[in-house]
């Protein structure tokens, strides 16, 4: 009888229970905005219930209301406001009706911070560390089981996650800078909720199948966990990277179990999955069944491929980024498959956000087979199509290829040595290559130690030659510790040892970097990095090479201040080199000292240099 009775008031009131539950606001993203951005406009995605039924007001002095978008699925509302100069920060009032019932949501609009410190971009004096949170250390046991979430940690499982987490990275930020980087790329950090088969090698430790945009993995910390570690990590010189995904999700994020239109994401019965060749996007030649596999397909089974074509997709991914800039104070993002999505929409994502921030930084994930398709992507590019990308920075992978080979192969015409100069003369084809982020390995590569054999003196080789030639180096954790790693992806991201309670050797002291036996690689890599960070003439100096003979490659990196030599011989004999055959670049020079091991030379008439060796050599008067 009583339900009867509340069901009658309802009707008289001319509501329904369905519609009263209607008005329940499930997410409104972004989460916050500011006042003062460059853009004044602001899209609110709105998802509960039936909510597209509801009517929207907004009255806000100083925001003006531009109306509201729905789309096919009712339970999505999108709010198109405008932030005008003179709106003040607040709690914007969305308030949504439907019949007499009515709900109003208390938006908040900050002040935009002081970015004296915050949003500076990376470049060529920089040093970047890359970081798998999951694989680096543990500095919070308490979260490695999270209630309510598909996976905990587990370390006797290779797809598994391990239990690195956000605290652990700040734990060893001294490390991190002692070892002389500037940078941090920090592999994503946001909530993949998915639920792993380790029988078929689905593991989601490594970020890249998000759950939520807007929400800090819980196994990792929390967003002002990573909030507090940016900031930390500046206040000791070291700038934040953070890595982000457009191309796709995770089939467990939110809006992909709830889509607000069907063409949010391309139709895997259709496209299937990616052919990984992006070299279609710029080929002239290429059919369109191969360009839109590459575009249109799924990376794999569990990453739904967006459709950047949807503008409330696309505004949304542009305001995700722009939040997360503004709000942790990060200063440079990498872009993860960055040829995948549609092209011009990553034009535009990175025109919106450096309009915003324009000191901030971004490199694109361009892995591509060659120099011509990799410049393609930088920003100016000469492209017959007039493609323009305003991408600043791209990933090397080219002189990556090189570096695979140079120092593991007996040096001829076009091997050995020989590949890092023809690849470096290709450098006409970039609009900048001092601003290409350069590696000897990543977290999708076989380990560097473990491609040259583990030989830890054509590992120094390549450090070396990555710490002196142009572009933006780049090292992944472990490499400074001769860390081994191949083939299968956990095995290349191996849990850095000592980063966790009861590991039986500790790599972040030199007492445990001794009994691994890998304190020459060590010191090595952080004799370059110490050195570099001052040396302004491998920052911004012109590059100056020499044709290899006999397998030795010498190259210089001058400026009006200063002139580096560097030299280095991949044969297995030692090497005496004719002065005469470099004295454009060492006239008025009488002697250099090697950085890497104080020595003098006081005849550079006659250098001699050992097998497997490389000098760096700061000419003097």
């Amino acid at each position: 009888m009583r339900r009867f009775r509340l069901l009658l008031l309802l009707l008289l009131l001319g509501t329904t229970p369905a519609i009263a539950q209607n008005l329940r606001l499930d997410r409104v993203e972004p989460l916050t905005w500011w006042t003062g951005m460059v853009n004044p406009d602001l899209q609110i995605l709105v998802h509960g219930p039936d909510i597209a039924s509801a009517t929207v007001s907004v009255t806000y002095p100083g925001v003006r209301f531009l109306g509201t978008e729905r789309t096919e699925n009712p339970n999505y509302v999108f709010i198109n406001l405008r932030i005008g100069a003179d709106a003040k920060p607040g709690d914007i009032p969305l308030v949504f009706r439907n019949g007499r019932r009515t709900l109003t949501h208390a938006y908040p609009l900050l002040a935009r911070g002081d970015n004296s410190t915050r949003q500076n971009g990376f470049d060529a004096s920089d040093v970047i560390y890359l970081i798998m949170p999951d694989r680096f250390a543990n500095g919070d046991t308490g979260n490695d089981r999270v209630a309510g979430m598909l996976e905990a940690s587990d370390r006797s499982q290779p797809y598994a996650r391990h239990g690195g987490d956000l605290a652990g990275i700040r734990k060893n930020l001294d490390y991190i800078r002692d070892l002389g980087m500037t940078a941090m790329w920090v592999t994503p950090v946001f909530e993949n909720d998915m639920p792993p088969n380790y029988r078929i090698g689905a593991g989601f430790y490594h970020g890249y199948a998000a759950t939520d945009l807007y929400r800090v993995d819980r196994r990792l910390g929390s967003n002002e966990e990573f909030r507090r570690l940016v900031a930390e990590a500046q206040s000791k010189g070291l700038k934040v990277i953070m890595d982000m995904i457009h191309n796709h999700v995770g089939t467990e994020h939110w809006f992909i179990k709830d889509m607000p239109a069907t063409d949010w994401v391309h139709d895997q019965r259709v496209h299937g999955n990616t052919n990984y060749r992006t070299s279609t996007i710029m080929d002239p030649y290429a059919s369109d069944r191969d360009r839109n596999s590459t575009i249109k397909g799924w990376f794999v089974d569990e990453m739904p491929d967006l459709d950047q074509r949807n503008p409330l997709l696309a505004t949304y991914l542009i305001q995700n980024t722009i939040w997360w800039i503004e709000y942790a104070g990060i200063d440079g993002i990498r872009m993860d498959t960055h040829p995948y999505p549609y092209k011009d929409y990553m034009a535009e994502w990175t025109r919106r956000v450096l309009e915003e921030f324009p000191r901030f930084s971004i490199v694109g994930e361009a892995w591509m087979p060659n120099v011509a398709t990799t410049a393609f992507w930088q920003y100016g590019a000469n492209n017959a199509e007039g493609y323009e990308s305003h991408l600043p920075s791209v990933t090397d992978f080219p002189l990556y290829y090189a570096l695979g080979g140079a120092f593991h192969e007996i040096g001829g015409w076009d091997t050995g040595l020989a590949r890092l100069y023809y690849t470096l003369s290709q450098d006409f084809l970039y609009t900048d290559p001092f601003k290409n982020v350069i590696f000897l390995d990543n977290h999708d590569l076989n380990r560097y130690y473990t491609s040259q054999g583990e030989d830890a003196a054509k590992v120094k080789l390549g450090l070396t030659f990555l710490l002196t030639t142009r572009g933006i180096p780049q090292i992944f954790y472990g490499t400074e510790i001769a860390m081994k790693g191949g083939n299968i992806d956990p095995d290349k991201r191996r849990d850095f040892p000592g980063g966790w309670p009861g590991d039986p050797v500790d790599a972040f002291t030199p007492a445990g970097r001794e009994a691994l036996g890998v304190s020459e690689v060590y010191a090595h890599l952080r004799t370059l990095t110490r050195w570099r960070e001052t040396a302004d003439v491998v920052h911004t100096g012109r590059l100056t090479h020499f044709v290899p003979e006999n397998n030795v490659y010498v190259y210089f990196r001058h400026n009006e201040e200063a002139t580096v030599m560097v030299v280095m011989n991949g044969d297995e004999q030692p090497r005496t080199l004719r002065g005469s055959r470099f004295a454009e670049r060492t006239a008025g020079f009488r002697s250099g000292r090697d950085v890497l091991t104080g020595t003098e030379v006081t005849d550079l008439e006659a250098i001699t240099i050992p097998g497997r060796t490389a000098m760096v050599l700061e000419l003097r008067r």
